[in-house]
């Protein structure tokens, strides 16, 4: 590859190409960052402003910076402030930030963060509410002999941030 500068002399470029732009990473408490426990290969991203319809499967990482209608069969979600996430979802690891509605089903660790708000049925591994964070809706312990036996009523939680 080569550019003329105006006086017909050839200057050499180097060649250009895009790098690999590597994924997300934002760490939490624990050392355990949602993507650094993701695999590389099947990461999907839903930009602003971007409205995605259907069904998600064999994704190791969600991340919704716009809004989401569907069923998600994977490793890992993580909606942005802005995000919404309308549906049925069946993951290992949630950092949620933003909006979540419907069946969150988390085996590992759901983290909501200041702002971040779900509101459905929910199970979980792990649970951390940041100040700030609300969880409503029908929630149990992945596991726990009392979530098979009984159901959990519903359960507001609602931190508030200094």
């Amino acid at each position: 590859m080569s550019m003329s500068d105006g006086e017909n002399k050839t200057i050499p470029l180097g060649t250009r190409s895009m790098p690999d732009i590597p994924p997300k990473r934002r760490e939490m408490r624990d050392g355990e960052g949602l993507s650094s426990s993701m695999s590389q290969g099947s990461r999907m991203t839903v930009g602003p402003g971007i409205q995605l319809k259907g069904e998600i499967s064999n994704c190791a990482a969600l991340v919704v910076e716009g809004e989401v209608d569907a069923t998600l069969d994977g490793e890992g979600l993580e909606i942005s402030q802005r995000g919404v996430f309308n549906g049925t979802a069946r993951v290992e690891t949630a950092d949620i930030q933003g909006q979540f509605k419907g069946d969150l089903k988390v085996s590992g660790l759901l983290r909501i963060e200041n702002g971040g708000s779900v509101i459905g049925t929910v199970t979980y591994g792990r649970i951390e509410v940041v100040a700030g964070g609300e969880l409503t809706g029908d929630v149990s312990k992945a596991g726990s002999e009392a979530a098979l036996a009984k159901p959990v009523s519903t359960v507001e939680i609602a931190a508030e941030a200094d």
